[in-house]
């Protein structure tokens, strides 16, 4: 709301009440062309995230008594659902990972005809 009571805003020169037209005028680069699409597969790095949980839930169990005594035994309990939500997501992308790259080396993909 302006301060005169109208819910307009206040004109002033050069103003323009069309946001597009006022992108256009003060846009000084050209616009590039748009990056092609990474293709990256995601197995790996979600098993390299489970081994994590896997290497941290054995340093629990080694530790077990240490972390029981400072109330932090929780710990163990956290990194087991790690590694269990790691084993369904590397999975999840295994299937992901097969149907994605493997209509791609049939030559199904979305472009060809």
């Amino acid at each position: 709301m302006s301060t005169d009571g109208s819910s307009q805003p206040p004109a002033s020169s050069g103003s323009s009440a069309n946001p597009r037209a006022a992108y256009h005028r003060v846009k000084k680069t050209p616009e590039l062309p748009a990056a092609e699409a990474v293709r990256l597969r995601m197995t790996p790095i979600a098993a390299v995230g489970t081994l994590l949980w896997t290497i941290a839930l054995v340093l629990t169990q080694l530790f077990r008594d240490d972390l029981a005594a400072s109330g932090r035994e929780w710990w163990g309990t956290c990194a087991l659902t790690g590694v269990v939500v790691g084993l369904l997501g590397t999975a999840a992308m295994a299937v992901a990972d097969r149907r994605h790259f493997g209509r791609q080396a049939r030559g199904g993909g979305r472009g060809s005809a």
